[in-house]
C-alpha cells in the first residue's frame, strides 16, 4: 500500500514537472531553451540511432572499469585498516584529502600529465574510491565488539565470524557505498567524456558535439538516458544484494 502511494505521488510529481516546464518554454526568449515535446523528440532520434548502443556501451563499460579499480583495492585497504590501526588513521587523511579535491581539479591535472585514452577511468577512481573506502571503513570499525566477545568465548572459527558477524555488518555499507558510487560515477564519467574529446562514441562526446551546435534538446535528452542508465543500475544493485542477502 505504502509503496502504491509513492509510486502515484511519483507520477503525479513528473506529470506536474513536465507541465511547468512546457509552460516555462512557450515563454521563452530564445530558440535555446527547448520544449519537452521537443526533448522527447531528440530523445527518440538519439535512441533509434545506430551509434546509440555502442556509444552507452562504452561509457557504462568506463563506469564499471573505474568502479572495479577503485572497489578492490578500497576493500583491501578498509580490512588492512580494520587490523592495524596507523593504516586507518592514514587512509583516514587520505581519503578526505582527496574528497576535498575539487573535481575539476582532478579533470584537469588528469588531462594535463596522464595518457588521453585513460582519464576517464582515472578520474572516476580517484573520486569514487574514498566514497567506497569510507564505506566499507566504517563497516568494518563498527562491527559490534559484544559480538565477537560472544562468538570467541563460543569458540567459533574465524571463518565463522567473518562469515556470521563481519559480512552481514559490512554488507550494509557495501550497498550504500556501491549505490553512492556508481551514481557519482556515471555523472564524472561523462563530465570527464566532454573534456576528453577523443573517443566521439560516448555519452560525454555526444553531448559536446550537441553543445558545438546549440542544440539543449539533444544535451537534455542525453541527460535523460544517463539517469535512466544510472537508475537502472541502482535498481540491479538493491536487487542483486537483496538476493544474496534472502539467500544467506
Amino acid at each position: 500500500m505504502k509503496k502504491n502511494i509513492q509510486t502515484v505521488f511519483l507520477v503525479i510529481f513528473i506529470i506536474a514537472f513536465i507541465i511547468v516546464w512546457h509552460f516555462l518554454s512557450l515563454g521563452r526568449k530564445t530558440l535555446i531553451f527547448p520544449s519537452p515535446y521537443e526533448v522527447f523528440v531528440s530523445l527518440y532520434s538519439i535512441i533509434s540511432s545506430p551509434s546509440f548502443l555502442p556509444t552507452v556501451f562504452n561509457t557504462v563499460r568506463a563506469v564499471f572499469l573505474s568502479f572495479a579499480a577503485a572497489f578492490i583495492p578500497a576493500l583491501i585497504l578498509g580490512i588492512i585498516s580494520k587490523l592495524v590501526p596507523f593504516i586507518h588513521r592514514l587512509m583516514e587523511f587520505v581519503s578526505g584529502f582527496i574528497r576535498s579535491v575539487p573535481t575539476v581539479a582532478i579533470i584537469l591535472m588528469a588531462l594535463l600529465l596522464l595518457p588521453v585514452s585513460y582519464t576517464p577511468v582515472i578520474i572516476c577512481y580517484f573520486v569514487v574510491f574514498p566514497v567506497l573506502y569510507t564505506n566499507i571503513s566504517e563497516g568494518l570499525q563498527n562491527v559490534d565488539v559484544k559480538l565477537i566477545e560472544m562468538a570467541r568465548i563460543y569458540k567459533f572459527s574465524n571463518a565463522k565470524i567473518i562469515h556470521n558477524i563481519y559480512v552481514p555488518s559490512l554488507k550494509t555499507y557495501i550497498i550504500a557505498g556501491a549505490r553512492s558510487a556508481l551514481g557519482l560515477n556515471f555523472k564524472v564519467m561523462v563530465t570527464a567524456e566532454v573534456f576528453n574529446f577523443v573517443n566521439h562514441r560516448t555519452i560525454g562526446a555526444q553531448m559536446y558535439m550537441h553543445k558545438i551546435q546549440i542544440d539543449l534538446a539533444g544535451i537534455m535528452a542525453w541527460a535523460l538516458i544517463v539517469v535512466a542508465v544510472s537508475i537502472i543500475f541502482d535498481l540491479l544493485i538493491k536487487i542483486l544484494f537483496r538476493e544474496n542477502t534472502q539467500n544467506d
